[in-house]
């Protein structure tokens, strides 16, 4: 009784976090159970045997050994049940070990899953953020394409406006030029005709003419 507790105890622990020193444990007092159930087997039939073989000397030997094969019997039966018990408790402890393995593969399936799953989550996430910032990179690219295209066009609108009044200013600048000489053109001129007058007429009496700039 004591030793089916103790396997029943042993059942209950397993799975627990000392599972495997239990187990352990546990095969060592089931060998040891079936080493006794063995000693006694062999004693139990070298009883037998002896005491057979003093049926034998007897007259009623059949009688006497008649006798002895109910208590024998009886013993060997109880023996192999226990055999079969410790049979029993060992495949419930196979079964439940299997059992074990398959929800740790299970478990660990399930892990890998989940990690799986996270990281196909964190590279999509990554993927988005770099979507993202591409497209505020490309904005901004833009928008200073942009500026630099204003800027480019003010600096050239202002280069022609600075350059037309250039050529304003050098165009006035020949007309003055061109101005003033046509005047000192023209004053020569007058101061020709009045020196050629005063060489054909002499002198002039009288009050003198104004003289022509």
């Amino acid at each position: 009784m004591r030793f089916i507790f103790s396997l029943s105890l042993w059942l209950g622990l397993l799975g627990s976090a000392w599972a495997q020193s239990a187990q352990d444990a546990g095969q060592q007092e089931r060998a040891a159970e079936r080493s006794r159930i063995a000693a006694e087997r062999q004693t139990l039939e070298a009883d037998f045997r002896a005491s057979e073989a003093i049926c034998f000397r007897k007259f009623f030997a059949n009688n006497c050994r008649d006798q002895l094969l109910p208590p024998y019997r009886e013993r060997l039966a109880d023996l192999r049940r226990q055999e079969i018990l410790i049979n029993e408790v060992e495949r419930k402890i196979s079964a439940a070990d299997q059992l074990l393995k398959t929800e740790e593969k299970l478990n660990l399936q399930r892990q890998q899953q989940a990690e799986q799953a996270l990281k196909v989550q964190q590279d999509s996430a990554t993927q988005a953020e770099r979507a993202q910032q591409r497209e505020v990179d490309e904005k901004n690219t833009a928008e200073q394409a942009a500026s630099n295209k204003a800027s480019m066009a003010t600096r050239l609108e202002s280069n022609q406006s600075k350059a037309a009044e250039s050529v304003t200013k050098r165009a006035q600048a020949a007309v003055n030029v061109e101005a003033t000489r046509l005047k000192q053109q023209q004053a020569a001129h007058n101061r020709a005709e009045r020196e050629q007058r005063l060489r054909e007429n002499g002198p002039p009496t009288g009050k003198s003419l104004p003289a022509y700039p």
